[in-house]
């Protein structure tokens, strides 16, 4: 039994060891710099370090997102097509500098985003005493970008949501009740900024 035990852990540790994320494959797509020239390539993104690669005609480009303005890919786990833009942003200090976001939904309020791996711990055996699993889990960061270009983080609270956009938050309210919608989950917050550009 312990045999088995220590085998399903080791086939899980494999499994969590080896879990690829969108950022870390490449996917084909176009990127544009900042000199206004569009590039066709595979790309991989990084938003820790701000980075941009592209693979054309076997030779391997890096871009910081001072140089780039847009790229678009298309994420075969997911299916679908997907927009990033560099645009200035105070991280740290009062500087603004150019970091890369997805947009996720586009209105007179748009939804940018940026992720994140974080490591996350489980315990198989529901109890204190079990085997403890630490794998990587995907997270968001959310920014609400209005049509004049303020752009506001938003740390995935609904007291915080209603408060930013507190002229509807009656009509918002009921939204997300009704629907049983969470805002810290990026299908659910498209649906209520799509809500909030539809009043």
């Amino acid at each position: 039994m312990l045999r088995l035990r220590c085998f399903v852990l080791f086939l899980l540790g494999s499994f969590y060891g080896t879990a690829q994320f969108s950022s870390q494959e490449w996917h084909e797509g176009i990127l544009v710099t900042l000199n206004q020239d569009t590039i066709r390539g595979d790309i991989k993104y990084d938003f820790g370090t701000n980075m941009i690669t592209v693979i054309i005609n076997e030779s391997v480009m890096a871009y910081s997102s001072y140089k780039v303005i847009y790229f678009e890919i298309f994420d075969k786990t997911y299916k679908t097509y997907r927009e990033f833009y560099t645009l200035p942003y105070k991280q740290k200090g009062d500087y603004e500098t150019p970091i890369i976001f997805e947009l996720q939904y586009e209105g007179n309020l748009s939804l940018l985003s940026r992720e994140r791996i974080v490591q996350e711990s489980s315990n198989l055996n529901y109890s204190y005493i079990g085997p403890v699993i630490v794998q990587p889990s995907l997270r968001y960061d959310f920014y609400l970008l209005s049509k004049e270009g303020k752009m506001s983080y938003f740390n995935g609270s609904k007291k915080e949501l209603l408060n930013i956009l507190s002229k509807k938050r009656n009509d918002l309210q009921s939204f997300i009740k009704s629907n049983k919608l969470k805002t810290d989950e990026l299908r659910d917050l498209v649906k209520i900024i799509a809500f909030y550009n539809s009043i």
